[in-house]
Parts: structure tokens; sequence; C-alpha cells
């Protein structure tokens, strides 16, 4: 496992001007991401903010992936981008990562940012509708616009709709 480590007495020179880092990930890392063939310039990012009890540590990711593409069955060069605030206090029950021996390991933090920066499924194209007998599929735009919320309350399904708001403030 790649290492990430900053010092709590490094941490200060975060306040000053932001630090950035390029990340490789391992084979085994990528496992997690199968519809992912490569990763192309990937930088993690630090700056710091005092806090009442530490540091406030903002971490960016951010690179290209290239990612399988399921409307053309080709991989294709996407950006990603990814973004988290973490308190690094002494306090341990404060604290957002764990200090060992004065130092704060964030790959993990940074793994989880590219994690969830990486789409389970991608497509250059959007999605039509489709219709069969049995369902309906299309994006979340097209239900937004599509969906009229009122009959969905006329039919009972939303078990929300008889509240009255004025009766909890």
């Amino acid at each position: 496992m790649y290492s990430l480590k900053i010092s709590l007495a490094n941490m200060s020179q975060l306040l000053k001007s932001q630090v950035e880092y390029e990340i490789s990930l391992t084979k085994h890392e990528l496992r997690v991401v199968p519809n992912v063939e490569s990763i192309d310039n990937l930088f993690a990012t630090f700056s710091a903010f005092e806090a009442d009890n530490g540091y406030l540590v903002h971490v960016e990711i951010d690179g290209k992936i290239n990612i399988f593409d399921q409307s053309s069955s080709e991989y294709r060069k996407i950006d990603i981008f990814d973004q988290d605030d973490v308190l690094v206090s002494d306090d341990k029950e404060q604290t957002d990562i764990d200090i060992d021996r004065g130092e704060c390991e964030f790959y993990p933090i940074v793994l989880a940012l590219f994690y969830s920066a990486v789409p389970l499924r991608y497509s250059s194209k959007p999605i039509e509708v489709e219709k069969s007998a049995d369902y309906t599929l299309m994006s979340e735009d097209s239900y937004d616009q599509n969906h009229d919320k009122s009959r969905e309350d006329e039919r009972g399904l939303n078990p929300f709709a008889k509240l009255d708001i004025d009766e909890f403030e």
C-alpha cells in the first residue's frame, strides 16, 4: 500500500500554501473499479485551516481516467474530481483521522475519494427513454420532467401528502 503521511509538525506548512502529490494506484487497488482501464495524472491536493482544537485539512483529488463507455463499448478518457474536509486533532473523540507517532496517514482518504469519484457506469450518450410492457427506463432528469407528483399524491403513494406542515411548527 502506498503511504501518504503528513506529520503534525508539517501541518502548519499547509496553512501557508497547498501541497500537491501525484498518486499512483496499484493493480490491487484498481480491482475495485473494473470499468477503469488506466489512470492518467491523478493528483491529491492538501490545504489546511486552523480549527478550535486542531486543523481542518481540505483534501481534493483531480485527474483523468480511461473508463469503459457502455454506449460505445470502448474506453474513453474522462476527468474526475472529489473533495473532503478532515479534522485533525489530538482529541481522539474529535479527530477524523488516527495520529500515529505524530503522523497522519492520508492515503486511505485519498483512495476513498478516488473510489467515490469514479462512476459505477459511464455512458457518453444520454439515456433515452426505453419502454416495454414491464418497465420504463429513463434518466433521472427525464423522470423529474415527466413525473406528475400530484398524481402520486392522489393515488396514495406518497405517505406524506396529507401532512400539514403548520402542525410541526
